[in-house]
């Protein structure tokens, strides 16, 4: 046997040793064993807590964005903000039953859904797309692309996003023209024809196409432009002059996991900068939706699934109050 062998075997003998010296000593004192027990209680209970409790535990987000240019009319307008579905077995019918039924109870002007509403298995886009159809807004129910969603080919989300009455934007824009009245704190009246925004979406950056440009061709950028981007990545492909005064994302699902709060950069791509809540990049603002659903790891830590209502302010109608939740 060689010299390199028998130290390799040496060593393994003391560790061995140490291990069960160790395991005797806690077996004999009573002490050892309670602290034992209470950790492996506490740890029970958190993986308990972490599947059964935080990933079916809704918050509702609210948030007010000042928005340069926001037509007086528009001052109060109110978009539901959803993503990150990912509907599957576990994360189903019941649950984004539920979802639904909070956002409606919101009374928002416009939904804004930004992608991944579903985890793979592409049979379950009509089944969340039926659900979400459920939805109520004024304006319209508005949809892009994550990147799991490309499980399904583009006509089939089409056809789906077409049965449940959602508005696919995909590299698109549209002009958003309010329906009903909003306050803006002098008078009530009926919005003016050009007193609406743009509303854009671009495809998955991992998976599809992701081009503002193509999104915004033609666009007047003095006129008040929102983006739906899955990706929150997005902020750095943008131009000032494209003029995106908000863009609205998903993806990191805040992290997800976040022990005593700090967030992983292994559960958000490597960047903690656009984990999640409103973040100031070079050119515009970005909310970060934490999202719905879950990853395949159906787990939740400091870090429960939301609903984010995001209200338009005109600048210096009302100081903005980014954290306001229920």
């Amino acid at each position: 046997m060689g010299i390199g062998r028998r130290i390799s075997r040496a060593i393994r003998r003391e560790g061995y040793g140490r291990v069960a010296g160790l395991r005797v000593r806690l077996s004999g004192s009573r002490r050892a064993r309670r602290n034992m027990g209470r950790v492996l209680k506490t740890f029970g209970g958190g993986v308990a807590y972490g599947t059964l409790v935080e990933p079916r535990w809704l918050e509702t987000t609210l948030v007010e964005v000042s928005i340069a240019d926001l037509p007086p009319a528009l001052d109060g307008y109110r978009i539901a903000h959803l993503t990150d579905i990912h509907y599957s077995m576990t994360a189903g019918r019941n649950f984004l039953a539920r979802v639904v039924e909070k956002t409606n109870a919101l009374d928002p002007d416009l939904v804004a859904l930004t992608g991944d509403f579903i985890a793979k298995n592409p049979k379950n886009l009509h089944r969340c797309m039926s659900l979400l159809s459920d939805l109520r807004a004024s304006d319209g129910l508005w949809a892009s692309r994550g990147n799991h969603d490309y499980h399904a080919s583009i006509e089939q989300f089409r056809g789906a996003c077409l049965e449940a009455g959602i508005r696919l934007l995909e590299n698109q824009h549209a002009i958003i023209r309010p329906t009903r009245r909003h306050w803006n704190g002098e008078e009530m009246r009926l919005p003016d024809v050009e007193d609406g925004f743009v509303l854009a979406g671009v495809g998955d950056m991992w998976e599809g196409e992701c081009s503002p440009g193509k999104a915004l061709h033609g666009v007047k950028p003095e006129r008040p432009i929102i983006l739906m981007s899955h990706n929150p990545q997005c902020a750095e492909l943008i131009s000032e002059s494209q003029g995106i005064d908000l863009i609205l994302s998903g993806h990191t699902h805040g992290g997800q996991i976040r022990p005593l709060g700090k967030v992983l950069p292994i559960f958000t791509d490597g960047s903690t900068k656009y984990a999640s809540g409103l973040v100031e990049s070079e050119h515009t603002v970005v909310y970060i939706s934490r999202g719905v659903g879950t990853s395949s790891l159906y787990f939740r830590w400091n870090c429960r699934p939301e609903i984010a209502l995001i209200t338009l302010r005109s600048p210096g109608a009302h100081a903005p109050n980014h954290d306001d939740q229920r």
